[in-house]
């Protein structure tokens, strides 16, 4: 009987415990059956996401591009690629792709640390975790196009290339201050004022599931940003920087700049100024690579001062900072007096030397006088006793408005950011007392900037009016479509075009035989004023600014120049001139532009009888067969680069240039020039030299000639890549005695 109870209970025990399996297995099975129905999409879909997620990269678009007036390319950008490691990916590899990828990388970028990769995809012992569970590592930054592609050739796990895009500038310090650029949330000149059209918009890289639930990588392609074409002529701007380098070169100053402006449209052809620094790098000065002093001055600055002293370099002196313009601005005030009819061109004045305004006494810059003179003369003679006359007849009232009218103390309106107004600098109406309505005839006591001034000038000889200046023709975008444009735009007419065609010609006295006779170009006519102002302090005698003004052909300007020295070192009147610069800038512009002369063929300069060349197009050319063609053309040439391929050129195919120019060319490597290297230019050089230079390189050298000579020819020709260990052959002629004389 007992035994049969405990029979019972124990077949009870096991009908409850499966009834408790059962039911818990019941219960575990509805669970996921409710959780598949009902979360079921849900929960895959955080799954998907959590995958797609290790893998979720943004495409950087290419910032759009900047071009001169003839489409040579100012900025560009390209795209470049990030090495990224997804060290969960490789970890999940077997050890033979995981040492392939790892010691790849090492190879092809010495810079890695094989160790270093290896801890990413090793487990930490007490964790149990890879040591990088942040998946996405960059590896390096920014290699081209052809390595990435090399790489991708290798089928390396757990290595992916992140696009993105880098931004250069073939011509360096080109026109620096008005392209700008883009630093963090800083943005200066064309590259920040039309930032929003060139940014362009990113794409993405990201992993999907196709209908088999199979992972696939998807890529959505970055839109690159509009070009911008801007209104400087290439060429115009690297004469004009040109002039520029040599005025400071010879009479050093705080600033020296050139502008170039169309008078009649108001598109802005040139803008230099000195303090340029390399827009690849604009964070380092570029004293800092040729001035060992500047270098250790630079190194013991704190951060805070070096950013004071970028921000000064940066910054386009020509817009943002204002000066006393001087005599330059006399022309506007008798522009004013004619138009109100309170003088006419034949009302004479009298200059002594010096006038008493209020007690106060005023010197005319020739303390002798001029004597009688009327209003041609007291321009071409820059005589402050005679505008002050003028001036006084005009009275403050509408002195005040004309030199509103004339855009003073309000913005122009450019198409750069940093303008400044100057309204604060200038007087008020009621500030205008007998004094200072005579200082400002003569262009003293106020403040302006160049473009303001440059502006205020192009309407006093384009028929009256005030053109809004700009440096941005068109935006276009990569269909090819414009999205932007300016056009000229006449602000107001300020004056009469009789009274702008009167001091158009009446301003070539000062060419003929004025103040501005060292500008005179034979066979060319030529219109100008030359300024001289003090600045701030009056009890100093070392502040000055230097300006000259200048247009041409005088009858139908089509340029006008503004150049200026400002607060020039050791300044001594009649020695520092912005004369020679200006006059050497329109030289240039008239070769350039072969344009005729005006005054006779029997004035004519020889300006304009150079032989001269069009360019072809260079562009996919072989490097030998390009230098070969430039030497035939009597044309200099710089390769920049290392390559057989010519990339681009400068100037543009079309382009006519004199012989003897410098013709630049951008170089890149084609599939077969692997290897290769740069032959150097040893032309000129002593057999010594030439040799130690070749051989340094990796070259053998062969010559032929007298080792007492100098090379008068190579082959290959400088520029041209080729293997290293190639013979380099070598011409030697006998010494000139000019050569011997150095």
């Amino acid at each position: 009987m007992k035994k049969t109870t405990m029979g019972i209970k124990a077949k009870n025990k096991f009908v409850f415990i499966l009834f408790v399996f059962i039911v818990t297995f019941v219960i575990i099975l509805s669970r996921v059956v409710y959780l598949k129905v009902v979360h079921g999409e849900e929960y895959e879909a955080a799954a998907k996401n959590q995958q797609i997620n290790r893998y979720d990269a943004v495409i950087a678009p290419n910032r759009g591009s900047i071009l001169d007036r003839n489409e040579q390319v100012l900025a560009v950008s390209t795209a470049v690629y990030n090495v990224v490691l997804d060290s969960l990916v490789l970890a999940e590899n077997k050890t033979e792709e995981q040492e392939k990828t790892l010691t790849t990388l090492c190879q092809y970028f010495p810079e890695l640390d094989y160790t270093t990769l290896k801890d990413y995809i090793t487990e930490n012992p007490t964790t149990g975790e890879i040591n990088l569970p942040n998946n996405w590592k960059y590896l390096v930054k920014g290699i081209d196009r052809s390595l990435k592609e090399e790489l991708e050739a290798l089928n390396l796990k757990g290595v992916y290339y992140e696009q993105t895009s880098k931004r250069s500038y073939p011509l360096k310090n080109l026109a620096c201050h008005l392209l700008g650029f883009t630093r963090g949330g800083s943005q200066w000149g064309v590259e920040g004022q039309y930032n929003d059209y060139m940014v362009g918009t990113p794409g993405r890289s990201f992993i999907l599931y196709d209908g088999a639930n199979d992972i696939t990588y998807q890529d959505y392609p970055a839109q690159d940003g509009d070009t911008v074409v801007t209104t400087i002529d290439y060429t115009i701007q690297q004469y004009a920087e040109d002039v520029v380098d040599e005025t400071m070169n010879e009479w050093p100053a705080e600033n020296i700049a050139a502008l170039v402006m169309d008078p009649n449209t108001g598109e802005i052809l040139a803008l230099a100024e000195s303090n340029s620094f390399d827009l690849n790098d604009p964070g380092i000065p570029p004293q800092v690579e040729t001035d060992p002093a500047f270098k250790t001055e630079w190194e013991a600055k704190s951060s805070k001062e070096q950013m004071e002293y970028l921000n000064n370099m940066w910054k386009c002196f020509s817009i943002s900072s204002t000066y006393e313009p001087g005599s330059i601005y006399k022309p506007l005030v008798a522009a004013a007096a004619l138009e109100e009819g309170v003088i006419t061109p034949e009302t004479t004045f009298y200059c002594g030397g010096s006038i008493d305004v209020s007690g106060t006494t005023i010197h005319c810059h020739l303390h002798s006088g001029h004597g009688t003179v009327n209003v041609e003369d007291i321009l071409a003679q820059s005589c402050n006793v005679g505008i002050i006359q003028i001036a006084q007849k005009l009275g403050a009232e509408k002195l005040f408005r004309y030199q509103m009218e004339f855009g003073f103390g309000q913005k122009t309106g450019i198409d750069l950011p940093g303008e400044a107004d100057s309204a604060h600098l200038l007087h008020s109406l009621s500030g205008i007392g007998p004094v200072e309505l005579a200082t400002i005839s003569f262009g003293q006591t106020f403040n302006c900037t160049t473009i303001q001034v440059l502006t205020a000038f192009s309407a006093l000889i384009n028929g009256g009016n005030m053109m809004k200046p700009y440096v941005v023709s068109q935006v276009i975008d990569p269909k090819g479509d414009i999205v932007y444009e300016n056009k000229p735009e006449v602000v107001r007419q300020v004056i009469s075009k009789k009274t702008s065609d009167y001091l158009r010609i009446a301003l070539k006295a000062t060419v003929e035989r004025g103040t501005g006779k060292k500008v005179q170009i034979p066979g060319y006519s030529i219109g100008c004023k030359t300024g001289t102002a003090e600045q701030g302090d009056r009890e100093r005698d070392d502040l000055w600014a230097l300006t000259h003004m200048a247009y041409f052909p005088a009858e139908n300007p089509q340029y006008i120049i503004l150049t200026v020295i400002y607060l020039p070192e050791d300044y001594a009147d009649g020695v520092q001139s912005t004369a020679p610069m200006t006059k050497s800038l329109m030289e240039k512009i008239i070769k350039y532009k072969n344009l005729e002369p005006t005054e006779g063929a029997e004035a004519a300069s020889a300006l304009t009888t150079k032989e001269t060349v069009v360019l072809p197009d260079y562009v996919g050319s072989s490097t030998y067969d390009v230098v070969t063609d430039l030497d035939a053309k009597e044309l200099t040439y710089k390769v920049v680069g290392t390559g057989n391929t010519i990339s681009n050129q400068v100037p543009k195919s079309g382009a006519t240039v004199e012989k003897g120019s410098e013709i630049i060319l951008y170089v890149e490597k084609a599939s077969g020039d692997e290897g290769t290297v740069s032959v150097p230019n040893v032309m000129g050089k002593t057999y010594n030299d030439a040799t130690s230079i070749l051989t340094n390189a990796g070259f053998e050298v062969v010559f032929e000639g007298d080792t007492d000579g100098i090379v008068s020819s190579q082959n290959p020709q400088y520029g041209v890549s080729v293997e290293k260990g190639e013979e380099v052959k070598i011409k030697l002629e006998a010494k000139t005695d000019a050569t011997q004389n150095g």
